[in-house]
């Protein structure tokens, strides 16, 4: 092998190793700035909450009085969500009025109530992502 040879195998693993260390160094910040929990700053920023809202439930009689806070992926997605104010009350109605009384009651209700809306909202969105939904006010007659 040629002294040329030589030089040009040594820049190519070089270059190949230089490659894996700075795409290792990327991901790890990548990494480091997903975990990173948003201070109460960024969600306040980043999040969009529903008036009151009284709606009628699954169960003859009974209704619900509810209020969400809506944690939002970026700024696009909460200009979205303050744009689109008449399908998230839509949402939030249709998602309410499809359980049953006893299905809300207790923690797992709210848990079940709050993921629900997350879903149903993830697709009234076109930009972004929905990342938590909060249950703020709430009450079941």
């Amino acid at each position: 092998m040629g002294k040329l040879e030589k030089i040009i195998a040594v820049v190519i693993i070089a270059t190949i190793v230089g490659g894996g260390a700075a795409f290792y160094v990327g991901q790890k910040d990548a990494e480091a700035e997903v975990d990173k929990p948003l201070s109460a700053e960024e969600v306040e920023k980043l999040s969009v909450a529903t008036d009151i809202i009284t709606t009628n439930l699954a169960s003859p009689g009974s209704y619900g009085i509810v209020q969400f806070n809506i944690l939002l992926s970026d700024k696009d997605t909460k200009k979205e969500a303050e744009k689109r104010t008449a399908e998230v009350r839509a949402a939030v109605i249709a998602t309410v009025a499809s359980f049953e009384k006893d299905e809300l009651i207790g923690e797992n209700g709210i848990e079940t109530l709050e993921t629900e809306l997350a879903a149903r909202l993830a697709e009234v969105f076109q930009k972004g992502t929905v990342d938590r939904v909060l249950v703020t006010e709430f009450k079941v007659q």
